[in-house]
């Protein structure tokens, strides 16, 4: 094998690791932040991270906040449970509203666009709408910005 016929196979050898690598770095990273983010947005997530925050002086002191953490976690989640069913209505207004203006493609668009909103549907990966952040709210990549 000559010289240069050996050092293409020690340079795709040392591509195909560094993928790899990357690939198991990256998978790990992400199941690491769902892991830290994903207890905070149910009830008994934010009551650990408030009395973590507060950290109780004893288990009296800990006893007496424990129950109005709570009740305001439960508050909350009512809280944030009613403004996604009002988004949703409004949002599901404005697409009725906007259905005989549109050709198949727009609504299309629009179903894609708002499909990641809370309490609209599925939200992608890492449960905040496509890749693990919000819509982009921007033109479709079909057509190009307005003037």
């Amino acid at each position: 094998m000559s010289v240069g016929a050996k050092s293409a196979v020690l340079l795709a050898v040392t591509l195909a690791l560094g993928v790899l690598i990357g690939l198991a770095g990256a998978g790990s990273l992400e199941r690491q932040r769902r892991g830290q983010l994903g207890g905070l947005g149910r009830p008994l997530g934010f009551a650990a991270h408030m009395e973590e925050v507060i950290s109780p002086r004893d288990g009296a002191q800990g006893d007496r906040v424990r129950p109005i953490i709570a009740r305001a976690a439960e508050r909350n989640q009512r809280l944030i449970r009613e403004a996604n069913e009002s988004l949703r209505r409004s949002i599901d207004s404005m697409k009725t509203e906007l259905d005989p203006l549109l050709d198949e493609s727009q609504r299309r668009h629009l179903d894609d666009a708002t499909r990641g909103f809370p309490g609209l549907g599925p939200m992608g990966r890492g449960g905040r709408g496509g890749r693990g952040g919000p819509p982009s709210f921007g033109p479709p990549p079909d057509r190009p910005p307005p003037d």
